[in-house]
């Protein structure tokens, strides 16, 4: 018995030692150096003697830690030359090594990549969830220009979640990163999320403006950045436009950027676009042919997050072409893929099933869908609506954005003057009432005479300083008051957004002082027009806000019109000859499914835009 334990317990140390020596003790300073190799940029980690390096190292006997963290930095560098493959590869032979080690650093490191991968397979919802504990683990330790990353991540995933506003948060603090890394890769990043973002609301001049950023910094700094997407993401901008002249020159560069650089995953995006081009442009059958060879490539490279797109665009050729049967098998996938991502399109997989429906002679069906789509759609953007239009309209003119914060921010002052005067006042009287007990006359004068100040400061807080009509404060209290009326009694009323037209050419051409005449005889031509009832009062700038109560949207026009037509017969060589002025005008009417102001606001705001970009000095109303 006694000599069963000792042969017991020599195969226990032989067995011991054998383990020890098939696991090294941890090579620190391997460690750190493959730590500081993680923290270069994403242009150096993507250079192949980046990769030669970490092959050279794996060919060694390495301790757990080592080898978990050099099979992530390879996966990092196939992940970001396009080959998910290729990185999910590595990930799955880091991934036992991890568990093994169990370092909350190396989880880090392999989490960044992960998120990466997961996105690039179509498997949003457990990105965005890796995403967002990574940060929340790594903020306060890791450089800025891998943490620009993260949030870049982030917000493109926010993106295809339709959550904008928080996608444009988190773009802040991405440029905040990007500037404080010092390196224009993260700039360039920064800037063509911005473009996807504005592409995907729709503001296609926005997302040209940031792309043309972008592009500007990567070639300002070929040594220090390399994005090979930014040329066919300005393509599908302008495609989007409908510039197609300009979208077919970004893809002939993209598709020469991909046999240059044999990047499969390029090529495939570029044939993609290309599809969408041909489609808008109605020529399905090449569109057809685009569109195919991008599948193929995109399985080829085991990029699964753009099949959605894929099925959908096939689904609309098919559609056009006539071919019913497999538009609807394409459909089928497309439902497929849109459950696997977390998609929210389902209002576009209804209208192209109520088009199917339409052409197959079911238009009952047809008609079920349509209106499914649109309840979805509406469901979908409303709560982002006043958010979108909002934004889309601050990047659009920025240099009128931040003299009207200017303007608001002096007058914001100016109304915390006037409120601190008035309650000092208050004080003062009752103090002056206390000790002034017995001289009742001395008293009761002073009291009147501050309490008129205070009436007097009150007013001006409510009052434009320059035109004296309501300011803006003033008119939308009035207008939300006008609109919780309207919604017990469904009376009608009106809006009307107007401005100026070229009052900047004004100020620099006549000078400012001729502006703000020009803004004060406003106010004489509004009066001569409008009503008693009617309220009209300067919301920022150039610009004025009218409402209209018991007006329907015709009157409405009728009297913007009258005013358009005041202004420009309205004799202003008074102030400076040769002086002309013309205004652009947005009118709209409340409508009853009308939930918010903000949707009557910004209706007759995207009016009022439409009238400037069409040529300004005139009139768009919203007729129902």
């Amino acid at each position: 018995m006694v000599k069963l334990k000792s042969l017991l317990m020599v195969l226990l140390l032989l067995a011991s030692s054998q383990t020890y020596s098939a696991s090294p003790a941890d090579n620190i300073p391997l460690q750190n150096q493959l730590y500081a190799m993680g923290k270069l940029s994403i242009p150096e980690r993507s250079q192949d003697s980046f990769l030669n390096k970490l092959q050279t190292i794996l060919n060694n006997d390495l301790d757990p830690h080592s080898e978990a963290l050099a099979n992530i930095l390879v996966a990092d560098y196939y992940i970001h030359t396009n080959d998910p493959l290729r990185a999910r590869e590595f990930l799955n032979i880091a991934t036992p090594l991890v568990n093994t080690v169990d370092k909350a650093s190396l989880y880090q490191e392999f989490n960044y990549v992960l998120m990466l991968v997961l996105r690039t397979e179509g498997k949003i919802k457990e990105a965005k969830r890796t995403a967002d504990a990574l940060y929340r683990d790594v903020r306060e330790s890791w450089p800025d220009n891998k943490l620009s990353d993260i949030v870049l991540e982030r917000a493109y995933i926010n993106s295809y979640m339709y959550r904008y506003q928080e996608a444009f948060e988190l773009m802040e603090l991405a440029l905040s990163h990007a500037y404080e890394s010092d390196d224009p890769f993260q700039l360039v990043e920064t800037y063509n999320v911005f473009s996807i973002l504005y592409g995907a609301l729709n503001d296609y001049p926005s997302a040209i403006d940031y792309l043309k950023k972008s592009i500007e910094i990567m070639e300002a700094n070929p040594k220090f950045t390399q994005n090979t997407y930014l040329y066919v993401n300005l393509a599908d901008s302008y495609r989007a436009a409908e510039d197609f002249e300009q979208a077919d020159a970004y893809l002939d560069k993209s598709f020469q950027i991909a046999k240059d650089t044999g990047d499969i995953s390029l090529r495939a995006y570029a044939h993609q676009v290309k599809g969408r081009l041909l489609i808008d442009q109605k020529n399905y059958e090449a569109a057809l042919n685009h569109i195919l060879t991008s599948q193929e490539l995109h399985k080829e490279v085991g990029e699964e997050l753009f099949s959605f797109e894929i099925h959908t665009e096939l689904a609309t050729i098919y559609l056009e072409l006539g071919q019913l049967d497999k538009a609807n098998q394409h459909l089928v996938i497309a439902k497929e893929y849109a459950v696997q991502l977390g998609s929210q399109d389902t209002h576009y997989i209804n209208r192209l099933e109520s088009q199917l429906a339409f052409k197959s002679g079911n238009f009952e069906q047809a008609y079920e869908l349509l209106n499914e789509s649109y309840t979805q759609y509406r469901k979908q953007f409303n709560d982002n609506l006043t958010y979108v239009s909002n934004l889309s309209r601050e990047q659009l003119d920025q240099e009128r954005l931040v003299f009207e914060n200017k303007l608001l921010e002096q007058e914001n002052i100016l109304n915390a003057q006037y409120v601190q005067e008035s309650r000092k006042y208050s004080y003062i009287l009752w103090v002056l009432i206390l000790l002034l007990l017995l001289v009742v006359c001395i008293a009761l004068w002073i009291m009147l005479r501050y309490r008129s100040v205070a009436r007097t400061n009150h007013r001006m807080a409510y009052t434009d300083n320059l035109t004296k009509l309501p300011n803006r404060r003033h008119v939308f209290r009035t207008l939300e008051l006008q609109h919780r009326s309207s919604g017990q009694t469904r009376k009608p009323y009106s809006v009307i957004l107007f401005d100026i037209d070229f009052f900047k050419s004004i100020n620099d051409r006549f000078g400012h002082n001729v502006g703000d005449r020009v803004i004060q005889a406003t106010r004489n031509i509004c009066e001569a027009i409008l009503r008693d009832s009617d309220t009209v009062g300067r919301i920022g700038g150039e610009e004025f806000l009218i409402l209209l109560p018991d007006t329907g949207i015709k009157e409405a026009y009728s009297i913007a019109e009258r005013l358009r037509e005041y202004f420009e017969c309205y004799n202003f060589d008074d102030l400076a000859p040769g002086l002309t002025v013309t205004s652009s005008f947005g009118v709209t009417e409340y409508m009853p499914d009308d939930e918010t102001l903000d949707l009557v606001i910004n209706r007759a705001d995207r009016l009022l835009y439409k009238a400037k970009n069409e040529g300004r000095n005139q009139v768009m109303a919203s007729f129902a």
